[in-house]
């Protein structure tokens, strides 16, 4: 493991390229319709309760890392994008999108209620055991 020196957050590759600091969640949210308000905070409280995780949010973007980010978030007027790294292909209608890197498949989803939360909550518990593998 190695430590950045300037900002102290942990990454498994020595001099990993990053932008220091984990930034504050406050300002991804501020602005925002209480729904995506909603919608964040049960994606940010899920994954809290999973284990050590680190959140770091930057403008609009949210990611959620282990040893390696598992779940990142784009905040958006009317929803919450979120890409969800896995180790396995799931076919569903949820998902917009899905990309296979030969690593992991992200899938990405479009989530706009706590309904639709709960459809990928599952898979997002699975990415965080894939990033631990």
């Amino acid at each position: 493991m190695w430590r950045c020196p300037k900002c102290d957050r942990e990454f498994t590759r020595k001099n990993q390229r990053h932008a220091c600091g984990t930034g504050n969640r406050e300002d991804v949210i501020r602005g925002r319709p209480e729904s995506v308000v909603e919608v964040y905070g049960a994606i940010e409280k899920l994954v809290n309760q999973l284990g050590k995780v680190e959140t770091v949010a930057r403008d609009r973007y949210v990611l959620f890392r282990s040893s390696r980010i598992f779940v990142d978030l784009s905040v958006m007027k009317d929803a919450v994008r979120v890409a969800i790294h896995l180790g396995r292909e799931i076919d569903s209608p949820i998902f917009i999108k899905i990309v296979d890197d030969g690593k992991q498949v992200t899938h990405v989803a479009k989530v706009g209620t706590l309904n639709e939360l709960r459809k990928i909550e599952p898979l997002i518990k699975e990415a965080y055991e894939f990033s631990l593998s």
